[in-house]
């Protein structure tokens, strides 16, 4: 009987960690609206880069902190890079991220929160590129996103966006 105790604690300890990974392995993504970055070009070749409105999505749970800042690179269809080697892709953010928890009536609630949206747009120099290789299907940025929770914690994560032409706001 001692061992059966034994062997249910080890189970249940082996779900919990597992459970862990998948809920709480990412807690935080970076939601772009349009979900693609991308631009337009007029008919006198005028390229207009268009505006991204991003939020930083909160899984229930998630300690609050600060979105900092960002690096990307640019990647083709292969999984090549198409800046390699040039500092490019960084730049710095500041947008306060929301616990994914709140008090209510002396109880805690988790909940999945947003945070205030800030821009998030396609690099201008990606764009002339882009469209001098006949705008390419299947272009990436991915995107290192870097969080400083409230704690102290430095969080990092890469996210995949699809440079697309044209893109309509």
């Amino acid at each position: 009987m001692k061992m059966l105790k034994l062997l249910a604690g080890v189970l249940v300890m082996l779900l919990l960690s597992a459970c862990s990974d998948v809920f709480f392995h990412q807690p935080y993504r970076v939601l772009l609206e349009p979900a693609q970055l991308g631009y337009e070009v007029d008919d006198q070749g005028k390229i207009t880069v268009v505006g991204n409105n991003a939020y930083v999505q909160v899984v229930p749970g998630a300690p609050g902190g600060y979105l900092e800042r960002y690096e990307y690179r640019v990647v083709d269809d292969s999984g090549n890079e198409i800046f390699a080697g040039s500092s490019l892709g960084s730049g710095f953010v500041g947008v306060e991220v929301p616990a994914g928890r709140e008090e209510v009536g002396g109880q805690v609630v988790y909940l999945s929160k947003q945070s205030q949206p800030f821009t998030f747009s396609l690099d201008g120099k990606v764009a002339r590129e882009h469209l001098t290789q006949d705008a390419p299907l299947n272009w990436r940025y991915l995107v290192t996103w870097y969080v400083t929770t409230h704690n102290g914690t430095l969080v990092d994560w890469t996210q995949e966006y699809q440079v697309k032409y044209p893109l309509r706001r």
